[in-house]
């Protein structure tokens, strides 16, 4: 069944890239709650209360980087069928063929720009994702 996005997980270690994200979040008026965890290991954590529509991941972050938390969440099978979007600025083609091949929907590169950024998160809200039961 398709739905629309109410509610994101972005996991990424950067403020001002969470900042960026949540401003062009607010300036879409999309009706869509944001929650934010600092590296893989947070967002764990908070996956045991959350049940986001879609995860947004940076892939370079401390403690637990972005592959290793996509590796996880594929592996449970209550999380397994949340959409994870690689959402990152430091992509080599290793990482994304990486990622792809572990279960990533997609893989977008963070825009350099504010304008970049509303363009990027408009075009995620209107991605039309199938949700698997768990």
């Amino acid at each position: 069944m398709s739905y629309a996005i109410k509610s994101i997980l972005l996991v990424d270690d950067d403020q001002d890239d969470k900042f960026f994200f949540a401003k062009a979040l607010g300036q879409l008026d999309a009706d869509t709650q944001l929650s934010t965890a600092c590296d893989g290991a947070d967002a764990l954590e908070k996956l045991k209360f959350l049940n986001p529509d879609v995860i947004l991941l940076d892939l370079n972050m401390p403690v637990m980087n972005g592959i290793a938390f996509l590796r996880k969440v594929k592996s449970e099978k209550m999380l397994r069928d949340i959409p994870v979007i690689i959402y990152t600025d430091g992509l080599s083609v290793f990482d994304e063929s990486e990622a792809l091949k572990l279960g990533a929907y997609t893989v977008m590169v963070k825009p350099v720009d504010f304008k970049g950024a509303v363009e990027v998160i408009s075009g995620i809200l209107k991605m039309s994702f199938i949700r698997m039961s768990a």
